[in-house]
């Protein structure tokens, strides 16, 4: 991603890239009003506004501003805006003031810079009250190819066609009318030819109207299109019904971070837990680290860590006033030493030697934080119910629990269980592991303010409880639920490099139970009918480059399953996943969304023709 050349040039902002005005430099916000933010009418329940260049972001700004204003229950904006040039937050609140705008608009302005993300392509999350901005960094087509939406609302805003002609080609209409729901509304200043003609080529009607302090401008209409997609089976069908009641099996953080995120869509959620309370499975640690792998560029696995990793820290701060103390990484082989040298320019690492300082990293104390995301999403939560099947009739889930009534009428079922989902899954080629951990409390001996992470890792103190976690043991064959000497004579053999002469104290410790997919990625989507895929992706092994069929409409059970080591940040992007589909929501990227969905180990076993 690039930094932005901005200047202020008679009185309103000017690109030296582009050699163009951000916007009217006598009346900014009487033009963003008039071209965009009050050209439109709210949809009665979701509105998708997209744009084409943040800058400065006054048209979203302004467009939360109305919304707040005039929306009525139930309502929902969603804004998606695509930026390739960053503006340092400092310099952007400096606009504001230089501008005049940054009383307008300081609360709204403040909680925007409070979260801004570092200068890294991406899509970031800000929650507004019943809004959610995706800002989405890094070059336009890319993230337009890779993104997956349905806009009411489109903003073409940029610079002019003469300065900026790449984001009014046709290629670009192209990508934004694969973005727009029939009926989709373009809004512009512009009134060139070129975009008229793109707009025309991809079957938007297009008229002209009297434009702002200007003779004439362009609005149109999206009369629909047909795409080819040969990527169709990750796709996930919309929910053709209302949604009131969700239930969810699990209470650790895959379920509560789903739970927190389907609140703010005003459903009612209930969470079933199996134990008599919260914190008895792998999200009970007395402290845990939020982190990140270090792999080298490009590898998927290691970007998705990233993602889930900053946006997590990003969400804890957004939603739960969380600092973050940062953590450190050790390289301590040379596989890993070479990984490091590799990601010494990326902004989330501050890689020096065999050191990597995160500064968005956390120790978190897991059962505060999944107590605190259950309350605040006031969700129902059932202890000792202990989750045996359902049934599905008429639209609706019926749960039977082992010694307990039957609870039914549920629209969604989430399936968020721990290492025992395998037991409720009969997918031929999904393959889950149980993997024991066991974590080891001693007495506090190390005054590290940061959580230390190399073979094993050492949490700073937790004062509430006096007791200093270290771990984690990683074993695939035992299933033993006790605590073994020999696991805690490991763990702090896992740290040696980080004491002296210290006098360890073991004073207890815990074991849980990770779950863990063959590719180390989480499992979230839909589930999927595996004889319709059998049947209609056969031939995948020839035809993976043509176009696909879409996957049948399927119950509406969804996983937010094998998160591995690394749940408190993969849980949260997962349950933005989950709300994405159940609501027709926009997503996350195309190859994060299919490097997580359920169907992805038998798509491959069907491109290799190994069925």
């Amino acid at each position: 991603m690039k930094k932005a050349n901005i200047i202020i040039k008679n009185n309103a902002p000017f690109s030296l890239d582009f050699d163009d005005y951000y916007f009217n430099s006598s009346d900014g916000l009487s033009e963003s009003k008039f071209i965009y933010t009050n050209a439109f009418d709210f949809e009665n329940k979701q509105t998708i506004v997209a744009e084409l260049g943040f800058g400065i972001g006054l048209n979203f700004f302004l467009t939360l501003k109305r919304f707040l204003k005039e929306k009525k229950h139930n309502q929902r904006l969603f804004y998606l805006s695509f930026e390739n040039f960053y503006i340092e937050k400092d310099k952007l609140r400096e606009i504001y003031k230089k501008l005049g705008f940054y009383e307008e608009f300081k609360e709204v302005l403040e909680q925007f810079l409070n979260f801004y993300p570092p200068c890294k392509d991406g899509v970031y999350r800000f929650y507004f009250q019943d809004c959610f901005l995706d800002l989405v960094f890094g070059d336009a087509k890319e993230n337009l190819q890779n993104l997956d939406f349905k806009a009411n609302i489109w903003y073409l805003d940029g610079f002019s066609p003469s300065k900026n002609q790449d984001m009014f080609d046709d290629n670009i209409i192209n990508d934004v009318a694969k973005n727009s729901k029939i009926n989709a509304k373009i809004l512009t200043f512009s009134s060139a030819s070129v975009l008229k003609k793109a707009l025309i080529n991809n079957n938007f009607q297009v008229q002209k109207i009297k434009g702002f302090r200007k003779r004439e401008m362009i609005q149109a209409i999206f009369n629909g299109l047909e795409f080819e997609d040969k990527f169709a089976y990750f796709n996930t069908p919309s929910l053709k019904k209302e949604i009131q009641k969700i239930a969810i099996i699990g209470a650790g953080i895959a379920g509560a971070s789903m739970a927190y995120e389907l609140s703010l869509r005003n459903v009612q959620v209930d969470v079933f837990e199996k134990e008599n309370s919260l914190g008895k499975g792998a999200s009970g640690n007395i402290n845990g680290i939020l982190s990140s792998l270090i792999l080298k560029p490009d590898v998927l696995l290691g970007e998705f860590s990233q993602y889930a990793f900053l946006e997590a820290s990003r969400f804890y701060r957004q939603i739960l006033n969380l600092i973050p103390q940062g953590v450190y990484e050790f390289a301590h082989n040379e596989l890993m030493q070479e990984r490091f040298d590799s990601q010494k320019d990326n902004v989330l690492f501050e890689i020096i030697n065999n050191q990597a300082f995160l500064k968005d990293g956390f120790c978190i104390k897991p059962q505060e934080l999944v107590k605190t995301l259950l309350q605040k999403s006031k969700a129902r939560v059932f202890f000792e119910y202990e989750f045996k099947d359902y049934s599905y009739k008429n639209e609706k889930f019926f749960l039977n629990f082992n010694n307990q009534k039957i609870l039914k009428d549920y629209d969604v079922l989430i399936y968020a269980q721990g290492a025992d989902v395998k037991n409720f899954l009969e997918y031929k080629y999904m393959k889950l592991s149980s993997v024991r951990g066991q974590c080891t409390h001693l007495k506090p001996f190390l005054k590290n303010p940061h959580a230390l992470s190399s073979k094993g890792y050492i949490c700073p103190i937790n004062e509430e409880l006096n007791l200093q976690l270290i771990g984690a043991s990683y074993d695939r064959l035992n299933q033993d639920t006790t605590l073994l000497k020999n696991d805690d004579l490991q763990n702090i053999e896992n740290v040696k490099e980080f004491l002296h002469d210290e006098n360890l104290e073991i004073m207890g410790g815990k074991v849980g139970f990770r779950s863990y997919s063959s590719d180390r990625f989480a499992i979230a989507g839909q589930a999927y009918d595996e004889n319709f895929y059998m049947q209609n992706y056969k031939a995948l092994l020839w035809h993976k480059n043509k176009n696909q069929v879409m996957p049948n409409d399927f119950i509406p059970l969804y996983f937010s399953i094998a998160h591995g080591s690394r749940a408190f940040a993969s849980a949260i992007v997962c349950a933005r996943v989950m709300s994405s589909l159940i609501f027709d929501e926009p997503r996350i990227k195309k190859e994060f969304l299919h490097a997580l969905h359920p169907a992805r180990f038998l798509i491959r076993k069907l491109k290799k023709g190994l069925i």
